[in-house]
């Protein structure tokens, strides 16, 4: 898998079979992983979702229009989906609908192979481990656990938790306090433009996947 590394200084590309080698040398302390476009390919998930939500009340949100803004926390889309309308919608029912379709379409959820190697070799040698995700806790929560991966991470950090989204830093933040780590000393993989700017704003490294997962 292609990746982009930020680390002191400028970006440079780097190949998910160096990941390992790379953290071993650099001798962090800790790796938070985003959840959704990193260890879960789960766009279809949220998608189907997404649209539960808006069709309730008579609209639909296309493929395109989401892969857009794909990234943006539940209320944040949903808001966005509003503005777009020349109609009422009720974003808070929305987001509640949405929630509420998981159960249906999570078994659409498909790990994403190089990320969850890296989290089992990286439990096995016993580095602290997060997930940091603007997903709500019960859908984070039930996408981990379809793909059997919960109880590779010590935490999970998400919008549930009272923190503002990514591109906010605090997430990722909350995460390294959790695990009780120095920021500069915890590495992030991530896939979207906002985790990347949330974890350069925290102090912390961060591995960019650019490699399509969905």
């Amino acid at each position: 898998m292609q990746s982009i590394l930020h680390h002191r200084g400028e970006p440079h590309a780097l190949t998910s079979d160096h990941w390992q080698s790379f953290i071993t040398a650099e001798k962090f302390d800790a790796v938070i992983f985003d959840c959704d476009g990193t260890l879960i390919d789960s766009a279809d998930v949220h998608l189907q979702c997404l649209l539960a939500g808006t069709q309730d009340q008579g609209h639909e949100m296309s493929p395109e229009w989401y892969a857009a803004r794909d990234g943006l926390d539940r209320i944040s889309l949903f808001d966005a989906f509003r503005q777009s309308l020349d109609a009422t919608f009720d974003v808070e029912r929305a987001c509640q609908i949405s929630i509420a379709h998981y159960d249906q379409a999570v078994h659409r959820a498909r790990p994403i192979r190089e990320t969850i190697t890296l989290a089992k070799t990286l439990r096995d040698r016993a580095m602290p481990l997060a997930v940091a995700t603007n997903g709500e806790r019960p859908v984070c929560e039930l996408l981990l656990a379809t793909v059997n991966i919960r109880d590779l991470f010590d935490t999970v950090v998400c919008i549930s938790d009272g923190v503002p989204p990514k591109p906010s830093p605090a997430m990722f933040q909350l995460a390294a306090d959790q695990l009780g780590q120095e920021y500069s000393k915890v590495l992030v993989i991530e896939d979207s433009p906002q985790g990347v700017q949330a974890a350069k704003a925290a102090g912390m490294s961060v591995i960019q996947l650019c490699q399509p997962t969905h």
